[in-house]
């Protein structure tokens, strides 16, 4: 099984509360293969997906959802809305054909609703590459200014995506790994998340390591256990929305942190626009790693 059916398997099973639901739905319809009175389809090579969004669309919609099993070396789903009173209904609840432009931001309750707009948009087109082999998520997506506002959505969450022209539409895609890592940490695949932090900070000491065969394992083995603990409190901090109002000196180290995820404390003091000593960093990470801890106490 791949690493991006993984990842779609981990993000079905988690279910939205009710205030999400329809912002669920909206990224899954946006990002479909077909939108429109005509036709609303959606594709996916994955089953729980298609099965997801054909539960979703009946539970919220009351719409008659088929899904046909087809394709060639590659099994595909597809699941279609049958009549066209239910598309007429899904079509209105999103203001289709009123609102301006593509993404409508004000049917997003919370944050939260955001946040499951952008699941459904990668479970209905989002391919991850498995990271051991590169770092990149791609959205083949149909239509440039929706290419353009998601790009601009993402934005919002650190996430810098960048489009490219392709004959059949457009590509929205990502490719620096910490944005990644954002990205899977959004859409609730935080399992996923932290395992793609592990591997890109033991290929990047390993690739130091190359380069400098005479250095200590013991101080790598050090180096990437600290880092380790210290990115997956930074990420449970963002995914819990307190990251932002961390003091200012705590946000430079975690940023520090998330751009040189391999480096040693020494070298990562180095990197920093005030002067400060390893101990001095050392005792900031703490203090990080004491807060999420605390938040974690408190939410069990």
């Amino acid at each position: 099984m791949s690493f991006n059916t993984d990842i779609k398997n981990e993000l079905v099973n988690l279910r939205p509360s009710y205030c999400c639901k329809q912002s669920l739905i909206y990224g899954f319809l946006l990002f479909s293969r077909s939108f429109s009175i005509k036709k609303i389809v959606m594709q996916t090579e994955n089953e729980q997906t298609a099965n997801l969004y054909k539960s979703l669309l009946f539970e919220v919609y009351g719409a008659d959802v088929t899904v046909k099993k087809g394709g060639g070396k590659r099994t595909t789903y597809v699941a279609s809305v049958v009549s066209e009173a239910d598309r007429l209904k899904i079509l209105a609840s999103v203001d289709f054909g009123i609102f301006e432009g593509k993404i409508n931001s004000e049917s997003f309750i919370k944050e939260c609703c955001a946040k499951s707009f952008v699941r459904g948009a990668f479970l209905a087109c989002g391919h991850i590459t498995d990271p051991d082999k590169d770092y990149r998520v791609d959205f083949p997506i149909k239509e440039k200014k929706l290419a353009e506002e998601f790009c601009g959505l993402l934005k919002e969450y650190y996430i810098d995506a960048h489009i490219s022209k392709r004959q059949s539409g457009y590509l929205l895609y990502i490719k620096r790994n910490e944005m990644i890592v954002n990205l899977l940490a959004i859409i609730g695949a935080s399992a996923r998340s932290l395992q793609l932090i592990e591997t890109s900070i033991i290929k990047s000491v390993k690739n130091n390591t190359n380069r400098a065969l005479n250095c200590d394992s013991a101080n790598i083995n050090k180096t990437v256990e600290a880092s380790i603990k210290q990115r997956k409190a930074i990420e449970y901090l963002k995914e819990n929305d307190i990251f932002l109002s961390l003091p200012e000196e705590l946000i430079e180290a975690a940023n520090l942190r998330t751009q040189y995820p391999e480096i040693s404390l020494k070298e990562l003091s180095k990197k920093s626009s005030e002067p400060i000593s390893v101990s001095g960093l050392s005792h900031r990470f703490k203090r990080i790693t004491d807060i999420a801890e605390e938040i974690k106490k408190r939410k069990s």
